[in-house]
């Protein structure tokens, strides 16, 4: 490997994980603590990276404040795209992009980056940079359908929610007559990501997929004012906690009934048009079960303390835990667990979705992946989620955690839960909470461990639950 190759490599990690030492660079690139140094006063001298005074001291990335490059803006990020698609099969490295177009190193890595997060290009083995197609297929009309399968075959029944990204549709099937889920994303590698990880997923506690399809027409139900005060459907996702870099979905594909009549699908409120401000967008629509009734975040908020009984509760978790262990066997990640994407199905039966963060464990050689960090929803991440790119099946352990709590300690407003979360997720319960519930305090706590490796794995949890729960059922008859 040529100097200006590991050079790039030590810049992308401190691009992506932020300030770290020298050892944990090394680590983390499999080199020597020499060659890792060496490389790194070399990046100094060039007034790429810059250190602190302490001991042992933390790199980061610098920019030389009299740099006469321009940084780019945020809306010109389509420039390194169509740098990017013109630079051939091979591909082009990010320092020949800053060099040949007057841009800063640092700039022309951040959109890159953002660029491949949305699946329109992608990095090499070689450091090199070239493009999915994905914006050329659009632009062609290869991958778009000329008539709109879901007006043609559904009857939109209620909008269940919306997000920055699309939207999730409650609507009846006009030939089989079944309610179904339909979200709608814009088709990027996000969205490939997401089907694959649905279609591979078969499991009574996932949410089941049923087929997609990709087309240019953007079909809304556009109910007036009017109409929105009688419809029976309400979302009720809240946006308030979720991050910057949350999904590119919904909170939840479900809905709460307020009114025991459906609202009627009407056709003077349907209509079928080309995001004007992107003619060529292509959208991806997302066929799912109907979860019929309502979320997890439902549930916790309409249940009284009094009337969770602990086998409800143990049912309800343990079915939780079942989906997750299922979900880290086929060698995938949700990343997004919370009670919003905890679902109800017409039986009763817990359904995990939004699938719109899940990712793969390990590649096909069984290495570890990389990730943008920092993705998903803040007040449920893990640490390492929030913090790191390198983490794996434990992560959705954590969140698994605090949703457990959520479920048998009853919090009766939003400040309640804002001034408790923070202390909760560094393993401090409430005053009581031990007492009342110790057996689920322990494992709580282990479940909350800031270091990954200390939380048990799903398939752990399940095991001493079914323990736990059998000497609740006992104890519960033996009451009665």
């Amino acid at each position: 490997m040529s100097n200006g190759e590991m050079e790039e490599r030590i810049i992308d990690h401190l691009r992506r994980n932020g300030k770290d030492t020298a050892l944990k660079i090394c680590k983390a690139l499999a080199v020597s603590r020499s060659v890792a140094n060496k490389h790194l006063y070399d990046l100094e001298k060039s007034k790429r990276v810059k250190k602190n005074d302490g001991t042992p001291p933390i790199w980061d990335l610098m920019e030389t404040p009299d740099d006469p490059r321009p940084v780019l803006k945020t809306d010109t990020v389509e420039k390194v795209s169509e740098i990017v698609r013109t630079g051939g099969k091979t591909g082009l490295k990010a320092h020949e992009i800053a060099r040949d177009h007057g841009l800063t190193r640092k700039t022309v890595n951040k959109h890159l980056h953002s660029l491949m997060d949305k699946g329109e290009v992608l990095k090499t083995d070689s450091n090199q940079w070239t493009s999915t197609g994905h914006q050329d297929s659009q632009a062609s009309g290869d991958v778009t359908v000329s008539d709109s399968v879901l007006s043609k075959c559904f009857d939109i029944i209620g909008k269940l929610g919306k997000g920055a990204y699309g939207c999730v549709y409650k609507a009846q099937h006009k030939y089989d007559g079944k309610m179904y889920a339909v979200k709608k994303v814009k088709l990027t590698g996000d969205a490939d990501a997401e089907v694959k990880a649905l279609a591979k997923l078969e499991h009574t506690n996932i949410v089941r997929y049923i087929t997609c399809w990709p087309s240019s027409q953007d079909w809304e139900s556009c109910q007036d004012t009017s109409d929105q005060s009688d419809s029976s459907i309400v979302f009720k996702g809240s946006y308030t906690e979720t991050s910057d870099y949350d999904s590119p979905g919904m909170e939840s594909l479900s809905i709460s009934t307020e009114s025991e009549s459906p609202a009627k699908p009407s056709q003077k409120h349907r209509k079928e048009s080309v995001d004007p401000s992107n003619p060529s967008t292509t959208y991806l629509f997302i066929q799912m079960e109907f979860c019929e009734r309502g979320t997890l975040t439902t549930w916790i908020r309409n249940e009284k303390k009094e009337q969770r009984t602990i086998i409800e509760i143990d049912q309800i978790f343990h079915e939780i835990v079942s989906g997750v262990e299922y979900i880290h066997s086929q060698n995938l990640i949700h990343r997004d667990l919370k009670p919003d994407n905890i679902l109800f199905g017409a039986e009763g039966k817990v359904k995990i979705g939004d699938f719109g963060l899940a990712a793969t464990l390990t590649n096909p050689n069984g290495a570890a992946i990389y990730r943008t960090k920092g993705r998903g929803t803040r007040s449920y991440m893990s640490p390492e989620q929030e913090l790191h790119s390198n983490y794996g099946a434990k992560t959705d352990i954590f969140p698994l955690g605090l949703i457990w709590f959520e479920m048998l300690w009853e919090l009766s407003t939003v400040s309640e839960k804002a001034y408790l979360w923070p202390d909760l997720r560094i393993q401090k319960c409430p005053e009581g909470f031990c007492v009342k519930y110790p057996t689920e305090h322990k494992f709580i706590i282990m479940m909350l461990s800031p270091t990954p490796h200390v939380r048990p794995c799903a398939t752990t949890i399940k095991e001493n639950l079914d323990r736990f729960f059998s000497m609740n059922h006992m104890l519960c008859q033996k009451t009665i």
